[in-house]
């Protein structure tokens, strides 16, 4: 609802239309049919026009940070190539993207406990958002670059990091408990023994064994033999051979099951239970199922304990199986987002991944970068094939929808177009629409415009955006930069109105506006007839006020012979003449003085009876009104008489003989 009286009326039918950007203008309408009753369609209420726009976390100052540095490692990529570069390299970008999240996370967090964020309820929302939007996103990203970057052939290793990485409340509460000392299994006991499943079911083995080690029970037989079994657990390393350390793993894990049945830990039921969960049992991992937060959270820990040489293709029915218990324990909790992605790249369905990753409300920042990465890896090039996806062309959706949607901010314009750059043609003719629609504050901005515009070969783009700014320049009334971008964007009418505009500004006012600028045009006045009329007369203009009559008679008569004289500006070039012709020492020879006759009589006279047959002979709207000249026939008696004493003066000059 728009809420203004007029729509209310008309029952809220709502109607729009698309403006240039991202908005759309909106207002009232009354559909009205074939059959609708005639009524009255005279309204007093004013017709609202409501500017509707899609917002954007990254009009957050804090948040474009992350735009920039995302770039620039975008275009990094590019530079690698697809698929031309060694595994490690696709995997330090990744961690790079990675790198700039964490950076803006902890940027925000700062921002978020600042005083004028604390006061404003409406900003500490959106940043409250933001991060939880880009909590998900470096979670799901660091998941993906384990299983489909690195391609590492055991998995296990590196999801226990990734999730005590992103469930790091356990190991803060584990570092107070170290803190402690002996002291920390008295002060609290039932929060030290729930720290300690916590960390055992996370695969914090060293830590859990740091923290047993501090208490004051350590010597016990029972704690000795939690110690060995602990410390004798089989860790797989890099070059290891397989087989051998499944046997290990094997020995070691019916060892242990043989000391739970044997009762060794009878007299110490909390430390039973890490041997439970280390063993395994199923009783106890449901438990720490209904206390986790998420449905994934412990889910690498148990494949440590469980199945610790588990492969990315292993991983699909253990995801699943997980996942399935996790949902009969607790029925009544659904899946996040973030749970349906992560779920999603443990099950190898990344076309799903990637359709979520467009659902985020992150102005499509991550799956644009996502896209990238994976055609440029080509790791997954196979998977798509099979599903009949065209993975160039999914890519180049993505992130011509992301580029196109930064040229539409004044302020991000710069890094949409190093996206739209890999879009090919489509990107290139965004651009050619997009870029001459950005407002360029400043002159250094147009600059920056016409650079890229440039460097890109789009001379039609470099002739509008200049076409813009000198429209811009002519309305803000500074004339100069007005012909100075006229003559640029090589607009033969546009650089003609604006020299028409100073020219008759001229013959009204007798000022001549920009004169700094019309005297450097030089060579570039031949773009236009008028230009070349402007930038000559304004030297007759120089020569005249420096005094030097004989180069400013020439350039005169010259004008008056070129034919390019618009007609409006005949009384002024004539009207200029008459001082040169009055001068006691002729400076207009007895041929040009004729040509000015001549010029009075074909231009100036037929000018002054059209402008009398339009405004009547008794107007005050004539020729000469800017000179205050009330009796046309008076400047014209005096502009012919002139001209016969010039040429009286001439021709005896001219046809006297010198005597020897």
């Amino acid at each position: 609802e728009l809420g203004d009286p007029l729509a209310q009326r008309c029952g809220n039918t709502l109607t729009g239309v698309f403006v240039p950007g991202t908005r759309i203008a909106l207002s009232a309408f009354r559909n009205v049919r074939f059959d609708s009753p005639d009524e009255l369609t005279l309204v007093q209420e004013p017709v609202l026009i409501h500017m509707v726009e899609e917002t954007s976390m990254f009009e957050e100052p804090a948040l474009r940070s992350i735009l920039a540095e995302a770039n620039a490692t975008f275009c990094t990529l590019q530079q690698l190539g697809c698929g031309q570069a060694v595994r490690g390299e696709y995997a330090r970008v990744s961690c790079a993207y990675r790198g700039i999240i964490r950076a803006c996370l902890e940027k925000l967090e700062l921002e978020k406990k600042s005083p004028e964020v604390r006061a404003d309820d409406r900003r500490l929302e959106r940043l409250q958002g933001a991060m939880a939007v880009f909590y998900a996103i470096e979670c799901v990203w660091h998941l993906f670059e384990i299983l489909y970057v690195q391609q590492c052939q055991l998995v296990v290793p590196q999801l226990l990091e990734w999730a005590r990485f992103h469930f790091p409340h356990t190991e803060e509460r584990a570092t107070d408990l170290l803190l402690m000392g002996e002291e920390a299994g008295e002060a609290d006991p039932e929060t030290y023994w729930e720290v300690l499943r916590s960390l055992v079911r996370l695969g914090e083995i060293d830590v859990t064994r740091a923290i047993l080690a501090q208490s004051r029970k350590a010597q016990q037989p029972a704690y000795k033999t939690a110690e060995q079994v602990l410390k004798g657990m089989p860790v797989y390393k890099d070059n290891y051979a397989l087989q051998k350390f499944l046997s290990q793993w094997e020995y070691w894990s019916v060892d242990t099951r043989r000391k739970l049945e044997a009762n060794v830990f009878v007299g110490e039921p909390e430390l039973e239970q890490l041997i439970q969960l280390v063993a395994g049992d199923k009783e106890q991992w449901d438990a720490g199922i209904r206390e986790s937060d998420d449905w994934y959270q412990y889910l690498p820990g148990y494949l440590l304990y469980s199945k610790p040489t588990c492969k990315p293709f292993e991983l699909r029915i253990a995801a699943a199986n997980w996942l399935n218990r996790w949902a009969l324990l607790r029925p009544g909790k659904e899946l996040t987002s973030m749970g349906r992605m992560v779920l999603q790249l443990m099950q190898h369905d990344v076309k799903l991944f990637v359709f979520e990753a467009q659902r985020m409300s992150d102005s499509h920042w991550f799956s644009a970068h996502l896209i990238d990465i994976i055609y440029n890896a080509g790791t997954l090039r196979s998977y798509f094939d099979q599903n009949n996806i065209d993975l160039p062309a999914l890519r180049h959706s993505i992130i011509y929808e992301y580029g196109s949607q930064l040229m539409s901010s004044s302020n991000l314009w710069q890094l949409g177009v190093d996206y739209l750059d890999q879009c090919k043609q489509e990107g290139r003719a965004a651009i050619e629409l997009l870029l001459p629609r950005i407002f360029a504050r400043s002159e250094r901005q147009a600059s920056k415009l016409l650079a890229m515009a440039k460097k890109r070969g789009l001379l039609v783009v470099e002739q509008d955006i200049c076409k813009v700014l000198s429209k811009r320049a002519f309305d803000s009334q500074r004339y100069g930069s007005a012909i100075e971008w006229a003559i640029r964007s090589k607009d033969v009418l546009l650089v003609t109105g604006i020299a028409d505009f100073i020219l008759k500004h001229y013959s009204r006012t007798g000022t001549m506006l920009c004169p700094d600028t019309i005297s450097s045009v030089g060579g570039r006045m031949f773009l236009a007839p008028r230009l070349v009329f402007l930038s000559k007369y304004f030297e007759f203009y120089e020569f005249y006020r420096h005094r030097d009559f004989l180069a400013a008679s020439e350039l005169l008569i010259n004008l008056l012979q070129s034919k390019i004289t618009p007609d409006y500006f005949w009384p002024s070039l004539l009207i200029d003449a008459m001082p040169l012709l009055e001068s006691k020492d002729p400076k207009i020879f007895s041929k040009e003085t004729v040509s000015i006759l001549h010029h009075i009589e074909t231009e100036l006279v037929p000018l002054i009876e059209r402008n009398v047959a339009r405004y009547g002979e008794h107007n005050t709207e004539t020729v000469f009104k800017d000179y205050r000249v009330e009796n046309v026939n008076e400047i014209l008696n005096l502009m012919r008489l002139a001209c016969a004493r010039n040429l009286a003066r001439a021709v005896i000059i001219e046809n006297t003989v010198p005597v020897d």
